[in-house]
């Protein structure tokens, strides 16, 4: 429960942020779009609700390891903890948030989106005083972790919103002309934060496979892959082939893009419910190992090991394949091919991913 919720919430500040940066944008230089104003209502008063499942989820916990009431507790979370803290917050904003959405004013006024833009910031803001980062290095993992989700909800937010809620097939490529470098931006921004925000969480990396959070982030980044070849296909091919191809659109292709997204979304709701390995063998005397290390390891596992990266025959074969895998994606987007460049997209994670495995065995 506590996973879907925090996917829901991730993709609610994604279609926020992405419809009301759109509304900034000129017709001229953007397909027709139109969000349901009560989907941006629901996603306003939805995000209150879905943070508070694991702010619930850790009141259980301590009414259990405490003999105190719930109330008491939630209480206590609230006035006293970071988390709580920040709901408090969330919670105002939302409510301010849903109101400014809700008035029939909102969807003619140029200014309002402005500051329904701005709430969704601070929402942003607060959701990275809750974090792990946030917690660890005060100030600097609040700016860090803000950051980073920033950038992934601009960037997603619009290609899933451009995706899905576009009307018509017209300034696709007034469109791509501003999107793609901010998209470049976004993800260089989201890039440089996330690897701060791993020095921060998972210094060591790749010790951390041996766990469930380094599994979900190691396969995470391999789904970043994918993503950036759909990127750079219909940010950077798109025109060359509509020159040959009358009627092509990139709708599609942008839905397929969104699709992969959603997938990197749901492994950072994951990981953002699970505790960061700061020290790997500490965290192993109180977190069992991943089952798909070791199922895949094949050494002796023990929480002492520390693991070599050293490429060997089958994981050199498994890298050869995920390459090829990634060439396809591009040469399937040329031919107009959708679901087998989707298709590659995923072996191109798998194969990769079992590179990776296969390059930590003995």
């Amino acid at each position: 429960m506590i996973y879907i919720s925090e996917g829901l919430l991730y993709v609610c500040f994604a279609i926020l942020a992405g419809s009301l940066l759109l509304k900034l944008i000129p017709e001229g230089a953007r397909p027709s779009v139109h969000v349901p104003n009560r989907l941006l209502v629901a996603c306003a008063i939805a995000i209150p609700v879905l943070s508070f499942v694991p702010i619930h989820e850790l009141a259980l916990l301590f009414r259990q390891d405490f003999g105190m009431t719930y109330s008491a507790v939630l209480k206590s979370i609230l006035l006293d903890i970071n988390t709580g803290k920040a709901w408090i917050w969330t919670a105002i904003g939302s409510a301010g948030l849903a109101f400014l959405l809700g008035l029939k004013a909102f969807q003619d006024d140029k200014h309002m989106p402005k500051i329904a833009l701005f709430i969704t910031f601070l929402l942003i803001v607060w959701l990275g005083y809750a974090s792990h980062a946030s917690a660890l290095y005060s100030f600097k993992g609040l700016v860090t972790h803000a950051l980073h989700f920033l950038a992934v909800s601009v960037w997603i937010g619009i290609l899933f919103v451009i995706g899905w809620f576009s009307k018509d097939e017209a300034n696709w490529q007034p469109f791509l002309r501003w999107f793609s470098p901010v998209a470049i931006i976004a993800v260089l921004t989201a890039i440089i934060a996330g690897i701060v925000l791993m020095t921060f969480t998972t210094p060591e990396y790749v010790n951390a496979w041996m766990l469930p959070y380094g599994q979900l982030l190691l396969i995470k980044h391999l789904l970043i892959v994918p993503l950036l070849l759909f990127g750079y296909s219909n940010g950077f091919l798109y025109k060359r082939i509509a020159a040959r191809r009358d009627g092509f659109s990139p709708k599609r292709w942008l839905r397929a893009e969104s699709a992969i997204a959603l997938l990197v979304l749901a492994a950072t709701a994951m990981l953002g419910q699970q505790t960061p390995p700061h020290t790997v063998k500490e965290t192993l005397q109180t977190v069992s190992p991943s089952p798909l290390f070791t199922w895949l390891y094949k050494g002796g596992f023990s929480p002492d090991i520390q693991l070599a990266f050293t490429l060997h025959p089958e994981s050199l074969m498994m890298f050869a394949a995920a390459l090829l895998m990634a060439f396809g994606i591009v040469a399937m987007f040329r031919l107009g091919r959708l679901l087998p460049a989707f298709l590659m997209g995923m072996l191109t994670v798998i194969f990769s991913y079992l590179g990776f495995m296969f390059a930590i065995a003995v």
